[in-house]
């Protein structure tokens, strides 16, 4: 898979994943909008990696960065390391299993589908299997590299990633965020307060339109400073 300069390969071993390379998710201008916010030299967190189709093509655009791919659903996260295996030196990603959140603990990952490049996981307080969640201010305090640009899909737990970063905004350039304003509501937000918060924080919002898949309600809003 190309987009612009870089390059990518994933693993097609369900129609999910074929569909997924196929069409980028129906996220190409947003992928093409962060590349080429890169000059090679960032950590860039991908939050939400599902299978790696942002991380991947970000690892290849670095030069001396490292993309950071959080997924805690285990298929897709095992994917996730094959394709960047295949895509980008090692010394340029890491994999973390944990669920970025507001609070350090433990949580339930809900999974709608467990094929891999499915990517309808979220947590619940319904039936699942328990995942460690931590803000990323905790990781940043505890020696993990803090990030310069983000990128975040996590099915409506928007506002509870960007909550548990804290002051580890302060030091972020660009995020890259898919909004889910019905998912929302599972975790007692809204996409008006999503938008508040970051206007709050110091960054410019733009609206990047919708998934070309047709994913109805979902739009990509990036954040600069």
């Amino acid at each position: 898979m190309r987009v612009g300069d870089a390059t990518a390969r994933f693993g097609l071993s369900t129609r999910a994943e074929y569909l997924r390379a196929k069409s980028l998710g129906g996220e190409r201008p947003v992928i093409e909008a962060l590349l080429g916010e890169l000059d090679g030299t960032e950590t860039v967190w991908d939050v939400g990696a599902c299978v790696g189709t942002y991380a991947c093509l970000v690892a290849d655009t670095l030069s001396t960065g490292s993309v950071i791919a959080f997924e805690p659903e285990p298929t897709n996260r095992s994917r996730l390391r094959s394709n960047l295996e295949r895509s980008a030196p090692r010394e340029r990603w890491a994999v973390s299993p944990v669920a970025l959140s507001d609070r350090n603990g433990t949580a339930t990952l809900r999974s709608d589908s467990t094929e891999a490049g499915g990517g309808h996981h979220y947590l619940s307080a319904g039936d699942g299997y328990p995942v460690e969640t931590r803000r990323g201010a905790s990781l940043v305090e505890e020696g993990l590299a803090a990030p310069d640009v983000l990128e975040i899909d996590v099915q409506g737990a928007e506002g509870q990633v960007l909550s548990g970063l804290g002051d580890v905004l302060r030091g972020v350039r660009a995020i890259y965020l898919e909004v889910h304003p019905e998912k929302c509501r599972r975790y007692g937000t809204t996409a008006e307060d999503i938008e508040r918060f970051l206007r709050e924080t110091g960054y410019s919002l733009e609206r990047m339109g919708t998934p070309t898949t047709g994913r109805s309600g979902v739009y990509f809003l990036r954040a600069r400073r």
